[in-house]
């Protein structure tokens, strides 16, 4: 029986100003909006919504192999740097995952 893998990636917005990483991060991971003082919040769904990933820290996610080339094709568009590497899945992860 053979291990199951997936993918852990970064992104570094370097170089980016302070304007342009909010911008990519809103439509990256999404965001939670709020009006009315905050009265009212929505929440506004990103690109990641609609990919199963464990998001691990601020830049690093993992997601299963299959997704891989939708994440680099968004990177790509807006010029953001990612770094890939092929990692073993545990149990916890297939659970998020699948």
């Amino acid at each position: 029986m053979s291990l199951p893998s997936g993918i852990i990636f970064g992104i570094r917005l370097e170089g980016f100003s302070p304007v342009e990483r909010t911008r990519f991060n809103r439509k990256f991971l999404g965001y939670t909006d709020r009006s009315q003082n905050g009265k009212y919040s929505y929440s506004r769904s990103g690109f990641m919504s609609d990919i199963p990933h464990v998001h691990l820290s601020n830049s690093i996610f993992i997601i299963l192999e299959k997704d891989l080339d939708r994440v680099k094709g968004f990177c790509e568009t807006f010029g953001v740097d990612l770094f890939v590497r092929k990692v073993i899945l545990t149990a916890s992860d297939l659970e998020v995952l699948r």
